[in-house]
C-alpha cells in the first residue's frame, strides 16, 4: 500500500484521507529532512532527474512520510530535494480511478488541450527515485513514464539556467480517470486556468463514490470503513473503473511498472 504506516486514530485517519493532496507551499522550496526551506541561492542538480509531482508528492508533508531519514543511510547526510513550482500547458490534474490504502482518491494526469495547471517538479537523485518508485509503482496502480512533447514552464531556473522542459518523467495511472456525470473531476486544491470540466475536493469525490455504492453510512464512517477493509477498497476501485474515462497521451513511454 505504501512505505509508511497509517495512523491508528480515527480523526487522524480521516484527516489523512480527506487532506489529500495535503498542504502545498505557494512557492518553490528545498525539502530537507522533513522541512520546507526557502529556495536557496544555488542548487546542485548533479545526478538529479526532474520528476513531475502531480498530486501529493509536491507537499512537504507527504515527502516527509516518504523520505523518513531513518530509512536512509545516515552517512549520505541530510535528504534534500529541490521542489520547483511549474505550469504545465494542455493538461489537468484530475482524480484517478482507484482508492488508496489510506482512503483517498489520488491524482492522475490528463491531457486537456487549451488549459494549464500549476504543479511541481521534484528533482530526485537515484536513491531518492528508487524510494519514490516503492511508494508509487508497487501497488500496481501507477506506471513510471517519460512524457515527451510537453510544455512545462519552471518558476525557478533548473540546471544550466533552463526555464522550460519539453520532456519529464512522471507517475501516471493507465486505468484512467474517475468520471462524475460523464466528466473528469479536477483537483480543486490545484490552481488551474481554462479548466473545461468541474473540480472537486477529495471529500466530494469520495462522497460521489459513496453515493454510487449506495452506502448509507456517513461519509466519515464510509472512509474509515474503506481504510480498514482492503476488499471494500477493491470493490470501490472496480466501481469507479466501470465508468472511468480512458487514459490516452501521445507522448508517453513506459519506463517502469
Amino acid at each position: 500500500m505504501s512505505a509508511w504506516s497509517l495512523p491508528a486514530d480515527r480523526a487522524a485517519q480521516l484527516a489523512l484521507a480527506m487532506g489529500y493532496p495535503f498542504p502545498i507551499p505557494a512557492h518553490s522550496y528545498l525539502f530537507e529532512n522533513g522541512r520546507a526551506l526557502p529556495w536557496p541561492d544555488a542548487v546542485d542538480y548533479r545526478d538529479r532527474l526532474p520528476v513531475l509531482a502531480i498530486g501529493s508528492n509536491r507537499s512537504p508533508e507527504q515527502l516527509a512520510r516518504k523520505f523518513d531519514p531513518a530509512r536512509f543511510d545516515p552517512g549520505r547526510g541530510p535528504q534534500r530535494i529541490p521542489v520547483t513550482c511549474a505550469w504545465l500547458e494542455d493538461h489537468d490534474v484530475v482524480f484517478a480511478a482507484h482508492v488508496t490504502g489510506y482512503g483517498a482518491i489520488p491524482a492522475n494526469l490528463r491531457r486537456v488541450p487549451g488549459m494549464r495547471v500549476r504543479l511541481a517538479v521534484t528533482w530526485l537523485d537515484p536513491t531518492q527515485l528508487e524510494a519514490m518508485h516503492r511508494t508509487e509503482t508497487t501497488g500496481g496502480n501507477y506506471r513510471y513514464v517519460r512524457l515527451d512533447g510537453i510544455r512545462l514552464a519552471l518558476e525557478q531556473p533548473g540546471p544550466g539556467g533552463i526555464r522550460s522542459l519539453d520532456s519529464v518523467t512522471a507517475y501516471v495511472s493507465p486505468f484512467g480517470f474517475m468520471a462524475h456525470e460523464g466528466q473528469p473531476l479536477g483537483l480543486a486544491a490545484l490552481e488551474a486556468e481554462g479548466r473545461p470540466h468541474p473540480a472537486a475536493t477529495v471529500a466530494e469525490a469520495l462522497d460521489h463514490v459513496r453515493r454510487r455504492a449506495r452506502d448509507e453510512r456517513s461519509l466519515e464512517d464510509f472512509i474509515c470503513g474503506a481504510i480498514g477493509d482492503e476488499a471494500l477498497r477493491r470493490r470501490l476501485t472496480l466501481l469507479i473503473r466501470e465508468t472511468a474515462l480512458p487514459f490516452a497521451h501521445p507522448g508517453v513511454t513506459i519506463l517502469q511498472g
